[in-house]
């Protein structure tokens, strides 16, 4: 499925997904995120356990703030992908667009805002 999402930088996002017709643990689950194809490091990435947990009969997947919260403004690439058994399935793609955020905390010092 391709999904195009976005994030304000240093906010957090979270949803589900659900595997019809399934009814264990998925073995593995990925939510990557690169600036291109090109590059080799992710900007981040979410595991089972490490921003993927199941809830019931679901799985959810956290973006935390601390994920975006240093990340250039711009648009991403991104894929979701699960590991049943031996197999391997690309469920989600798309583009992650990481926006600038006009709200932020002041800073301890001085009391402005920070930029």
């Amino acid at each position: 499925m391709q999904k195009d999402l976005s994030l304000i930088r240093g906010d957090t996002l979270t949803f589900t997904f659900e595997i019809q017709d399934f009814e264990g643990d998925l073995d593995t689950c990925y939510f990557s995120c690169k600036k291109s194809l090109d590059v080799a490091t992710y900007t981040f990435q979410k595991s089972l356990e490490n921003g993927i947990t199941k809830e019931g009969d679901k799985y959810k997947v956290r973006i935390a703030p601390s994920d975006t919260k240093t990340v250039d403004i711009g648009k991403y690439l991104y894929d979701l992908q699960i590991g049943i058994d031996e197999d391997i399935y690309t469920i989600m793609t798309g583009t992650f667009t990481i926006k600038k955020e006009i709200t932020s905390e002041p800073n301890e010092e001085t009391g402005e805002p920070n930029e």
